[in-house]
């Protein structure tokens, strides 16, 4: 089982998630080959407690293991465009629900390390504004 590390950077607190190679082969095997992935975090607007943070050049969606109704500790990655993808991480509860409405995301993780102090941080991105996040592939 594949696991990656996510880390808001500021705080220095990391969650470890594990992927669903199982449930989502083709969009782990292109989540991986986007690792590590640096960039900012932003906390939801709409979906609940959730942070994001953009993926751009991702090599094309795939419709797998989808959902809009994340359990705590989700990862899903949703396609905004073309080769752009949102990697979204639910801390809390929540839906995939943009300004058009609910949105279908491909169900690629679950954290099952860390995620209440990771919790603790990431609802400051709600009024503190973004910061720094790393995504990286555990050996």
């Amino acid at each position: 089982m594949k696991k990656i590390k996510i880390t808001l950077l500021k705080a220095n607190v990391s969650a470890i998630a594990t992927l669903r190679e199982d449930k989502c082969p083709q969009m782990v095997s292109k989540l991986m080959t986007m690792l590590p992935h640096e960039a900012q975090a932003f906390h939801a607007k709409w979906g609940g407690g959730e942070i994001w943070t953009q993926m751009p050049n991702f090599p094309g969606y795939a419709h797998e293991n989808e959902t809009f109704l994340p359990s705590i500790g989700e990862i899903i990655l949703m396609q905004l465009e073309e080769n752009l993808i949102a990697f979204d991480l639910w801390y809390d509860r929540g839906w995939a629900v943009g300004a058009q409405g609910f949105m279908n995301g491909s169900a690629v993780g679950m954290v099952t390390e860390g995620l209440d102090d990771f919790a603790k941080e990431a609802v400051k991105l709600s009024t503190e504004g973004g910061q720094g996040i790393k995504i990286e592939l555990l050996p």
